[in-house]
């Protein structure tokens, strides 16, 4: 038997980064404190300005900008990269690692590890050493926060984090060389949009953040503030699933107990569309007639939109983020500065469209009519 215990991600890194402890979560149900009932005709503009939204990120076309100049990268031809991600059994992290391999190597790049820890903590000092050993010139993370890099141990090798800043604005890590990310406010705000139209401002709900989750915090407090705004009578109860319990069973009875001791829950949000699988199996198992919405629009998620319990999921395109990021780390690989912001912009799926796509596969021409690959090759140049 092996004699240590293996410390799970959530746990740990909340210890380790007070700062990604979801402040507005608690695993604990924590349910929001409607307002004072507001006048019909001040709900019906609210859930007005909601719909307005929602159908404008509906029928969204997307538009491209490349936030720098375009620079020469041929100077990153034959540099040696490696990949730590802290989870590729989440869905959206596999895409991310693939393309971002794909796209670095499409360079000239090699990249020499692409390591999965899992979603255990224990092996990331080993990965760590791992890149030490090959000297490579960066290590590109996937979701592990800065909180949980040896950056003393790395002898000077630059570290790129990804979707820890989470929002416009919010500085890059301390010894982070960069940190390309999505905006999640833009998911966030759409999900309680949502919620509040369909149901009509007075749905019961059930919103699931993820413990150590960088994003997570940053969607909780916006779905809190948009609700209260938006549809201020409805009942929200926000929970916490940390990433473990998400494929182990855990968060699957959670689900299940929270609409058996509540009959009359309407809506299911986990955040994070991988965990829809679980929070959708809890509530099919107690025939719970809730309804789900999400964000990530991943395939192995996208594919079941509207047959299942799942009926929105906001896309913000992963092939965008991807380049964004070997973007950032083929200008750090040849002296250039990193863009602050890229600039990603969001779509909601639901069973008005999903049928316009091939929901089984993310290519990005098919889902939002950009080559995004295509696109930032333009800027890899000397110009």
């Amino acid at each position: 038997m092996q004699a240590q215990k293996k410390m799970r991600f959530g746990f740990i890194a909340a210890a380790l980064a007070a700062g990604l402890v979801l402040s507005g979560c608690s695993s604990a149900s924590e349910e929001a404190a409607p307002t004072e009932a507001a006048s019909a005709p001040a709900v019906a503009d609210n859930l007005a300005t909601a719909q307005a939204a929602y159908d404008a990120a509906l029928a969204a076309s997307l538009t491209f900008a490349y936030p720098g100049d375009a620079f020469d990268v041929s100077a990153a031809s034959g540099k040696r990269v490696a990949m730590i991600s802290i989870n590729d059994q989440i869905p959206v992290l596999k895409q991310w690692t693939d393309t971002i391999a794909a796209g670095l190597e499409s360079q000239g790049v090699k990249v020499t590890q692409k390591s999965d820890a899992g979603g255990i903590i224990d092996p990331l000092p080993k990965f760590f050493a791992q890149a030490v050993t090959d000297k490579v010139d960066l290590i590109v993370t996937n979701a592990v926060p800065a909180a949980l890099i040896p950056l003393a141990d790395l002898g000077g090798i630059p570290v790129m984090t990804t979707n820890q800043t989470a929002a416009p604005g919010v500085a890059v890590a301390e010894g982070i060389a960069a940190d390309p990310s999505f905006d999640y406010t833009i998911p966030a705000s759409l999900m309680a949009d949502w919620f509040c139209v369909t149901g009509a401002g007075a749905g019961n709900a059930v919103v699931w953040g993820s413990e150590g989750q960088a994003s997570s915090p940053v969607m909780i407090d916006v779905i809190k503030a948009r609700v209260a705004e938006i549809c201020p009578s409805a009942k929200v109860d926000y929970q916490d699933a940390p990433l473990a319990t998400w494929f182990d069973g855990t968060l699957d009875g959670v689900a299940k107990n929270a609409v058996t001791a509540d009959p009359s829950i309407t809506h299911l949000m986990p955040i994070y569309d991988a965990m829809s699988f679980a929070t959708g199996a809890g509530a099919t198992a107690a025939s719970s007639a809730a309804i789900q919405s999400s964000f990530n629009m991943t395939p192995a998620v996208a594919a079941g939109l509207g047959t299942s319990s799942l009926k929105m999921d906001v896309g913000c395109p992963n092939d965008w983020f991807s380049y964004a990021t070997v973007d950032a780390a083929l200008r750090l690989l040849t002296g250039n500065a990193v863009p602050e912001n890229y600039g990603i912009t969001c779509k909601v799926f639901d069973e008005s469209n999903i049928g316009t796509i091939d929901a089984t596969i993310e290519n990005s021409v098919n889902w939002y009519g950009i080559d995004f690959a295509a696109e930032f090759a333009k800027y890899w140049t000397a110009g």
